[in-house]
């Protein structure tokens, strides 16, 4: 029982930073927008650098939505009995 509820309050956690992170993701993408607004339309610096926090800020959102699917389907498995057979209807 104690780790159960270890175990549900340490992803509570992890769950509450990644929300963190990518808040702070976002804050970070905006401040560089307008940094890089100031610059030429055609730069270079201005393309690499939107494209890179882009890619970055996207990273952090698919790393949440993994983790909270992860406990989603671990919390369900974990209190039903699961059997694995040839017949697809009898599984889950």
């Amino acid at each position: 029982m104690f780790q159960l509820l270890g175990a549900a309050s340490a992803s509570g956690y992890i769950i509450t930073a990644l929300f963190l992170l990518v808040a702070l993701g976002r804050f970070a993408r905006h401040i560089l927008d307008r940094l890089t607004a100031r610059l030429p339309k055609r730069s270079a610096l201005k393309h690499y650098t939107t494209a890179v926090v882009s890619l970055v800020y996207f990273c952090l959102l698919v790393i949440r939505m993994c983790f909270i699917a992860t406990v989603i389907i671990d919390s369900a498995i974990q209190g039903d009995h699961v059997e694995v057979s040839g017949d697809p209807e009898r599984q889950f």
